[in-house]
Formats: C-alpha cells, sequence, structure tokens
C-alpha cells in the first residue's frame, strides 16, 4: 500500500479538480457534478418513463438550469466535501486550502439559490430570479443545515475565527425551530414553503404519509448542539454559554435513544439505529441501516462525554461501532425476498464497508452503467470521519484496524489520477467529487490513526 502521509495531499488535490469547475458552481463556491441521470437519451425512449424524463432534462437544458439543479441536489454534500479538506488540513498542518476554497465558500456560498417555494424553476431561465430565498447557510432540509453547522465547526477549530462560529450557531439557530412535540419531540427533516414540513406535505420518503422525522436529521441536531456546547464551554470554562446547546444535545439524545412515550428508540435492539422510526412515530425496526447514521451520533456522544463527563454517552457510542463494524452488507439475490427485518443498506465484506448498490453479493464490483449514484456514495466517509473521532477518544484498537484495513483496499484500488471509486475493493467505477470526499474521509481517518498508533499502518509505505 502506498504511504497515507505521502498520498493524502495529492487525494485531496485530486478532490479540487471539481471545486468550481462550471460557472455556477464558481460563482458559489461549490463543487460541480455530473449526474446521468439528467442526461437525455432520445435513442432510449422504449417506455413512457424514459421519454418523461428526456423531456424534462431538454427543458432543463434549454432553461439553462442544469447547474442550478445539480448544484442544489449536491448543497449538503458540498458541505462535507468542505468538512473533508478542513479535516485534512486540520490533520496535516497543510493550510493550502484555506482561502482559496474554504474562505471562498463561506463567502460566496451563501449567494446560491435557494428558493423558499422551489416550483417554478424553469420558468425563471432568462428573469432574474424571484424571492424569497434561504439566506447564510440554511434551505429546505434541516440535515443539510446540519452538514454546514459541523463545517463551519471545524473551520473555527481549524483558525479559532469566531465568524465560523457564529454561522454555526444562526443554522443551529434555524434547527431548533424544526423541534416541537409530534412524537414527543426531535426535530423534521424538512420544510414546507419555509415552515417546518409538520403534515408531510413536502419531501417524504416514497410512499409515506404524514409527518416526518429520521435518524440523520436529528443525529445531525445531536451531534451540531454538542458540538457548539464543547466550544462555547473551551472558550469560557467559568461561563455558561455552553448551556443552552447542552440542553438541546441532551434533549435531543433522550428522545433518539428512548423508546415510547419519551421517543421513537432509533437505536434497535442489535445497536443499531434505523433510518427512521414509521409514521407513527415508533421505530418498528423496518428502515434500513445506513452507515451514516451509524456514524454521526458517534462523534455527538462523544462530545456528550466531555461536555458531562458522563461516560456512559461513550459506552453508547461504542456498542453502536462496535456493532456496525462486523455487521453484513444485505445485498438482495436476485431469487431471495427481502426479509421482514430491515436490510443492512450498508456494512461490510470481507472487513470492508461497501454500501448495498455499490457490489454485487460477493462483494465484486456492480456491471458497468449500474452504477451508485450520488445519494449512497458518501454515506461510507461520513462513517469512518466519525469513526476515528471515537477511535481518538477511545483507542479502541479494533476501530484502527477496521480504518486501517479499509484504507489499504481503498487506495490498493484507487486509479492513477488518485480517485477513488464507490467500491473500496473494486476498481474504480465512475469518478466524481462525491466518491472522492468519501475517499478522503478515508485518508484523513487513517492520518488520525497514525497520528495515535502508527502500529495499524506498519509496514504499509511502499
Amino acid at each position: 500500500m502506498q504511504d497515507v502521509k505521502a498520498v493524502a495531499p495529492q487525494v485531496v488535490a485530486a478532490l479540487q479538480k471539481w471545486y468550481g469547475a462550471d460557472p455556477y458552481a464558481q460563482r458559489f463556491g461549490l463543487y460541480s457534478h455530473h449526474d446521468p441521470f439528467m442526461d437525455v437519451h432520445w435513442r432510449n425512449s422504449k417506455n413512457l418513463r424514459q421519454a418523461g424524463r428526456n423531456f424534462v432534462n431538454s427543458a432543463i437544458a434549454l432553461t439553462a438550469q442544469r447547474n442550478r439543479v445539480q448544484d442544489t441536489t449536491t448543497w449538503w454534500i458540498s458541505a462535507n466535501a468542505i468538512t473533508a479538506v478542513i479535516d485534512y488540513m486540520l490533520i496535516t498542518g497543510d493550510r493550502s486550502y484555506l482561502t482559496p476554497v474554504v474562505e471562498n465558500t463561506f463567502t460566496k456560498a451563501p449567494g446560491a439559490h435557494r428558493p423558499v417555494k422551489a416550483h417554478g424553476l424553469l420558468a425563471q431561465p432568462f428573469f432574474p430570479p424571484r424571492g424569497p430565498f434561504y439566506t447564510g447557510f440554511t434551505n429546505s432540509y434541516y440535515d443539510d443545515e446540519g452538514w454546514w453547522a459541523l463545517a463551519w465547526i471545524d473551520a473555527y477549530d481549524l483558525t479559532g475565527n469566531v465568524d465560523y462560529l457564529t454561522a454555526a450557531k444562526n443554522i443551529f439557530q434555524d434547527m431548533t425551530g424544526a423541534w416541537d412535540d409530534q412524537w414527543g419531540g426531535g426535530i423534521y427533516w424538512s420544510k414546507y414553503n419555509g415552515q417546518p414540513d409538520r403534515s408531510g406535505a413536502g419531501s417524504v420518503p416514497h410512499g409515506w404519509t404524514g409527518p416526518y422525522k429520521n435518524a440523520i436529521a436529528n443525529a445531525l441536531f445531536i451531534a451540531v448542539a454538542a458540538a457548539l456546547g464543547t466550544r462555547h464551554l473551551g472558550r469560557n470554562p467559568a461561563g455558561s454559554d455552553h448551556g443552552d446547546y447542552l440542553d438541546w444535545a441532551l434533549r435531543g439524545w433522550k428522545w433518539f435513544s428512548s423508546p415510547h412515550p419519551d421517543g421513537v428508540a432509533m437505536i434497535n435492539e442489535a445497536n443499531l439505529v434505523n433510518d427512521s422510526p414509521n409514521n407513527r412515530g415508533m421505530n418498528d425496526n423496518t428502515e434500513s441501516i445506513w452507515s451514516y447514521n451509524q456514524g454521526v451520533i458517534l462523534s455527538g456522544l462523544s462530545d456528550l462525554t466531555g461536555l458531562t463527563g458522563d461516560g456512559t454517552y461513550l459506552s453508547a457510542a461504542e456498542k453502536i461501532a462496535d456493532t456496525f463494524i462486523k455487521a453484513p452488507v444485505y445485498v438482495v439475490p436476485r431469487s431471495a425476498k427481502r426479509p421482514a427485518s430491515p436490510p443492512n443498506q450498508s456494512g461490510v465484506i470481507d472487513g470492508i464497508l461497501h454500501e448495498y448498490n455499490d457490489c454485487h453479493a460477493n462483494g465484486g464490483p456492480v456491471s458497468p452503467g449500474a452504477e451508485p449514484g450520488i445519494g449512497t456514495t458518501i454515506f461510507k466517509g461520513i462513517f469512518v470521519c466519525n469513526l476515528a473521532k471515537l477511535y481518538a477518544k477511545t483507542r479502541r484498537a479494533s476501530y484502527g484496524q477496521f480504518i486501517a484495513a479499509n484504507t489499504r483496499s481503498a487506495l490498493g484500488h484507487m486509479n492513477s489520477a488518485h480517485q477513488f471509486g464507490s467500491n473500496w475493493a473494486a476498481p474504480v467505477d465512475v469518478a466524481d467529487f462525491v466518491r472522492q470526499t468519501s475517499g478522503l474521509d478515508l485518508v484523513n481517518a487513517a492520518l488520525l490513526v497514525l497520528e495515535n498508533d502508527p502500529s495499524h499502518l506498519e509496514g504499509d509505505a511502499s
């Protein structure tokens, strides 16, 4: 395997090839993504679904909305990419990307078009956009906001610039407006016409009816609150500025972890986080197991331990991590029916972390043209990023070994341009900034392991 320290600068440089790579992304300091789903294929119009997609995609192209649509859908992933770049700088001491990337995005991204009422986008191609629009780093999804808050908290850690901390506080303030007593607490996933979507009138999963509160939005809520509390306590150990954030983090965790009527028990009996409760507000263990849901909560619980001195939060994090790094990914064989219990949409095959759609049941690569899109290709990186933070607190050898094994596999399959594919145990399928962000998260995690215990990666340099 290549030396992780030597390859890290090349991995982050490869990510930055997508930074501002189209006019829209350049204007707003975002990352560019070419979504094949938005391509027009008139030769392939054999069914009504494809024909309809061709008409819609043609309209998007003709009205000059392609960049705007694509960069809007990857708004939250740009936040994760910025976070990965900041984490690289925190770990290595390299400050090459502070001004041209972090400061640039912080200045420009608030001007990105995020309409409060998203309908009518195609009707505004040749006219000045009309409001209202979201300001700062808020938008229609509370989980998106959480990712940006974590990015700017990391930027504060890197620079000590309180402007970044203020931005994170403003984002969190908006997130608190999504909390109500529906299902005993928690925040909603999305907004409808600028307000918390309390009826499920806006964005909900396919087939869902009613209000929707899910794991990722609430895990991020806990993580952001605990992170802000930690930073405020660090700034003023004798003060009480951290108290409100601690209260929110504790309140969020109680709801996340407690059974009805105090919460939704998002963590099932197997110590894994389901994607959401059912539409009655109870976790019946039918919603999927995704890696990023297992990851985000780890850092929130780690910070809660530091804020409270109570080790039970760290123990809860360890139970989740210990279970997940051994949980098999569930790939549905063609002849089999989906089981009653939730599939592990994310999990391990031969010790390497996978998503259900980046591999066949035997762990091999998917067929050409069947590569996963942007939705799941960043999940693994989010998990290992947070697992590394938990490792730094606990020094659990199993966490370091897991990160090291995945790093060996991913670097062994990286292409000559230092790019990663969706499957860390197979050759690169498609290179894009989403996959590269996940790969940089893994490299950052390996650097953190190396910093704390070189034995996990001894002999890897070649």
